[in-house]
């Protein structure tokens, strides 16, 4: 049995912003598609789930960024399941270059929902899952998201969610979440600042035609520039976003 999953890319014009790095969101695109496949060949994957009317989703992501890849750049992306802590499914990733130097690593935290409930379930087939053979790319867990407390969020702006936004659980996928929060970035802050870190909570499911009003804070530290962003629906936080430049 593969434990570990493996994929070359080349990084496409589509996949680079205007400065021709690896847009955040394609890596998260990649990321994904690259958990499906290795939790297949591992006999939990989406059709296997979809037995029993369960579902993977994402709940935590911490993204250490130590070179971002270039359009036209060779990479090679690798993931693996790396065991189990309390409710949490640990996966983690690395982006090596063509020389084989990691150029990024990040770690995953997944749940799984019945779909008819909406409700966290256990897979009692996952409880005997171990450790991955290749170990930790990024040690611990990915983080709760703290907003200061001395400083008010400022509103940024209200998004309505669309029919592209949706993917086959019925919600906004994972992925644009992070497109809304990067969108609330400063033109100049993008354009201009690398990103080195990227953690992402998911606290509810956004949902077909919801608004997700958008606010965020701007703050110098000395790690560097921090953005902490949240999206609402209504009263509820349904993820929250902390982006360092």
């Amino acid at each position: 049995m593969a434990e570990t999953y493996s994929k070359d890319f080349t990084i496409t014009c589509y996949e680079a912003d205007a400065n021709q790095r690896l847009r955040p969101t394609a890596l998260l695109d990649m990321m994904q598609e690259a958990a499906g496949v290795n939790a297949t060949t591992l006999g939990f994957g989406y059709d296997e789930l979809k037995e029993t009317n369960t579902a993977w989703v994402l709940s935590r992501m911490h993204v250490k960024f130590d070179q971002m890849p270039m359009w036209r750049e060779n990479v090679t992306l690798k993931t693996w399941h790396k065991g189990i802590s309390k409710l949490f499914y640990l996966r983690d990733f690395i982006m090596n270059d063509k020389d084989g130097n990691r150029i990024i690593a990040a770690t995953t935290s997944w749940l799984i929902i019945d779909m008819n409930t909406r409700r966290l379930v256990r897979n009692a087939a996952l409880s005997n899952i171990t450790d991955g053979a290749e170990g930790h790319a990024i040690e611990e867990p990915a983080d709760k998201v703290v907003l200061p407390l001395d400083i008010e969020p400022e509103y940024t702006y209200k998004h309505k969610v669309k029919w592209s936004e949706i993917d086959s659980n019925g919600h906004v996928n994972n992925v644009k979440y992070v497109t809304w929060a990067i969108d609330c970035v400063d033109y100049e802050d993008n354009r201009s600042l690398p990103l080195k870190e990227l953690t992402v909570n998911y606290d509810a499911e956004v949902m077909p035609g919801d608004e997700v009003k958008m606010y965020r804070v701007r703050q110098e530290t000395e790690q560097g520039l921090v953005y902490f962003i949240v999206g609402r629906v209504g009263d509820r936080q349904n993820f929250s976003v902390k982006l360092l430049f």
